[in-house]
């Protein structure tokens, strides 16, 4: 019983790794995407300025 214990063990903490580690990367997309978000909203601002000067361009 002990034999077979300790794969089990090894397998499980592999799993319980790579779970966490994809609960990481989920947790970091999302902190990229707010932060992507925040800095799209604080140019926007200019942004909208300089679309109608493109438009009086001749």
């Amino acid at each position: 019983m002990k034999v077979l214990l300790i794969p089990i063990a090894i397998i499980a903490f592999i799993v319980f790794i790579i779970v966490l580690g994809a609960i990481g990367l989920g947790i970091a997309f999302l902190v990229i995407a707010a932060v992507g978000k925040f800095f799209r909203l604080l140019g926007a601002g200019g942004r909208r300025v300089s679309r109608v000067g493109r438009g009086q361009r001749t």
